[in-house]
C-alpha cells in the first residue's frame, strides 16, 4: 500500500510539472497570435467553472483572502481546463471587431454529453484517448460566440464543443457576423506551423467579411 501511494505522489508530482510546462507553452502561443493583431492587450476568463473570489476579515491581517469552502469543485483550482483569452475590440474601418482564443485543454465532458456526465466525476467524461485539445479562434462584429440559435455566450460555446462541426460562421440580415473555429492543439507544435493556423483563420474571416485580421498573413 505504501509503494502505491508513493508512486500515486510521483504521478502527482509529475502532473503539475507537465501543467506548469504546458501552460507556459500556451501563453507563448496565445501571446505570439495576439501579437499578428492589432489587438494590444488580453483578459481572462474562466468558462467551466467558478472563479475563487476574494473575501475579507481574515483573522490573520488579510493574511489569507481567497474564499475557499468543502462544496468547491476540484476543477475550481485548476483554471486551465477550459479557459478565454479575451482581447478585446479593435478597429477595422468603422467596426470594432471583438476576437478571443479560448483554450479547450479537454473536450472529454462535452463530448460524453449524450451520456450526461456529471462535471465533477471525471469517470463520466469520454476517455481521454477519445477526447481532443483545442485552441477556439473566435472573432465578431456586433455577436460575439453566438450562431442562429444561441446568442448566449456560454450555451453556444458548450453546444459548438459538443459538436462535430470545427467552423461555425454566423452572419445575419444586418451584416452582423461572428467566426468561430476550432484547431487541435498539436497544430501549434511551432511558429511555422502556427502561422499556417492564422493564414487559415485569416483566409475565413477574409473571405466572409472582406476584413484582414492579421498583419502580413
Amino acid at each position: 500500500m505504501n509503494k502505491e501511494l508513493d508512486n500515486a505522489f510521483i504521478d502527482v508530482r509529475n502532473a503539475f510539472r507537465l501543467l506548469a510546462r504546458y501552460q507556459s507553452r500556451v501563453l507563448d502561443i496565445v501571446n505570439y497570435i495576439r501579437e499578428q493583431t492589432p489587438y494590444t492587450d488580453m483578459w481572462g476568463l474562466r468558462r467551466y467553472c467558478n472563479v475563487i473570489s476574494t473575501r475579507k476579515n481574515c483573522p490573520g491581517d488579510n493574511y489569507a483572502n481567497l474564499n475557499v469552502h468543502r462544496d468547491m469543485w476540484s476543477w475550481d483550482f485548476l483554471y486551465n481546463y477550459l479557459f478565454e483569452y479575451y482581447f478585446g475590440g479593435a478597429k477595422f474601418g468603422r467596426k470594432t471587431i471583438e476576437m478571443s482564443v479560448i483554450q479547450v485543454s479537454d473536450d472529454g465532458y462535452y463530448k460524453s454529453m449524450a451520456n450526461n456526465p456529471s462535471p465533477t466525476d471525471i469517470s463520466t467524461f469520454l476517455p481521454s484517448d477519445e477526447s481532443n485539445s483545442y485552441l477556439v479562434f473566435t472573432a465578431g462584429w456586433k455577436a460575439w460566440l453566438c450562431d442562429n440559435t444561441e446568442d448566449d455566450c456560454n450555451r453556444f460555446l458548450h453546444k459548438f464543443l459538443r459538436g462535430s462541426k470545427d467552423l461555425c460562421v454566423y452572419i445575419d440580415e444586418k451584416e452582423h457576423w461572428a467566426i468561430t473555429k476550432r484547431y487541435l492543439m498539436q497544430r501549434f507544435s511551432s511558429q511555422k506551423e502556427t502561422d499556417k493556423v492564422l493564414v487559415d483563420f485569416g483566409k475565413i474571416v477574409m473571405d466572409h467579411t472582406g476584413i484582414d485580421l492579421f498583419k502580413n498573413k
